[in-house]
């Protein structure tokens, strides 16, 4: 059986994995190779005469017509582009190159689908690990500011400790024993392997410990997931660093009272700020801190509520004990 030249050139078109398809100069279906067909979910003899892009998902059909117009026009065009069959999406790079008669005209475009999915997904990875990465390296730095801060805080309450009690002889040992404190609680912030439930009362007192008496706990008896305490000590951690820093524990005379109590599997915390500086209005903008409080919270599958009354900051925390 001798093959005609439109077999030889079917054969070539269905033994391409690339979903190739031929075009007129205005979009209409030419031919399209076997796997074309199968991506787009056509019969083969259908194929002539059906408008291309209608067939693309509704997102890519602005970038469709411009590579189309511009192949029309005597132009190599290339947009990116997916396609949605049984609940599988594929990433498509598309190339449009034009093919010319003898006087030069377009008398069709051929395109070129490849499936790039793989490399789309890598890249995606990337892209999210360097998120991530940029993520930590900033709250590293930022961490690494406030330790200087909360230190600074911890001595300036050491000595307040020391000349309310009339014993300034004990205050290198007062602010030692607080940066030892604060030591912990970096160590407990920071190392996250093999933890395991913790008491409540036990754990919010380790790391509150530094800031003395003006942090006052109460709650109901809890134990809390190992993962869950730790995103929890960042969290007390933030808020208690940015009251030293403009809230209520950067004077003597301010406090913060905390509660909690569970509920249908839910940890409900109150932080309240009071006798700190007054509040006029809620900051313009939040700092670094505070949206890093807003993702842990959201991290640990929970929302925070903040209210700036004149008072002082209030804050509402509701964390899942279960996780996302």
């Amino acid at each position: 059986m001798q093959l005609t030249v439109a077999d030889i050139q079917r054969a070539m078109l269905d033994a391409s994995c690339d979903c190739i398809h031929v075009l007129t100069p205005d979009g209409v279906l030419l031919a399209m190779s076997e796997a074309g067909c199968v991506a787009f979910q056509i019969p083969q003899a259908q194929v002539r005469g059906t408008a291309w892009v209608p067939l693309l998902p509704a997102a890519t059909h602005e970038a469709a017509h411009e590579a189309l117009a511009s192949a029309a026009a005597g132009l190599c065009a290339r947009f990116a582009g997916y396609s949605d069959a049984h609940g599988k999406i594929i990433h498509w790079d598309n190339v449009l190159t034009p093919t010319l008669d003898r006087q030069g005209r377009v008398h069709s475009i051929v395109c070129v689908s490849r499936d790039v999915t793989e490399q789309v997904l890598l890249q995606q990875e990337l892209n999210q690990a360097l998120v991530r990465e940029q993520l930590l390296t900033g709250e590293r730095l930022h961490r690494i500011k406030n330790l200087f801060t909360v230190a600074d805080a911890v001595v300036m309450m050491a000595d307040r400790e020391a000349r309310s009690t009339g014993a300034l002889d004990r205050l290198g040992k007062l602010a030692a024993d607080k940066l030892r404190a604060l030591s912990r609680v970096y160590t407990l912030v920071l190392d996250s392997e093999g933890a395991k439930a913790v008491d409540m009362a036990a754990f919010v007192g380790s790391v509150l410990q530094p800031f003395g008496s003006q942090c006052r706990f109460s709650g109901t008896a809890e134990h809390v997931p190992g993962p869950l305490a730790n995103l929890l000590a960042l969290l007390l951690h933030e808020l208690a660093t940015n009251s030293v820093k403009h809230g209520a524990l950067s004077i003597a005379e301010g406090g913060v009272d905390i509660r909690w109590a569970s509920q249908e599997g839910w940890l409900n915390l109150d932080w309240v700020e009071k006798g700190g500086p007054a509040i006029s209005a809620p900051p313009v903008r939040y700092g670094y801190g505070c949206e890093l409080i807003d993702e842990l919270a959201i991290v640990a599958g929970g929302r925070i509520e903040r209210n700036w009354s004149a008072q002082g900051l209030r804050v509402a925390l509701r964390l899942s004990l279960a996780g996302k």
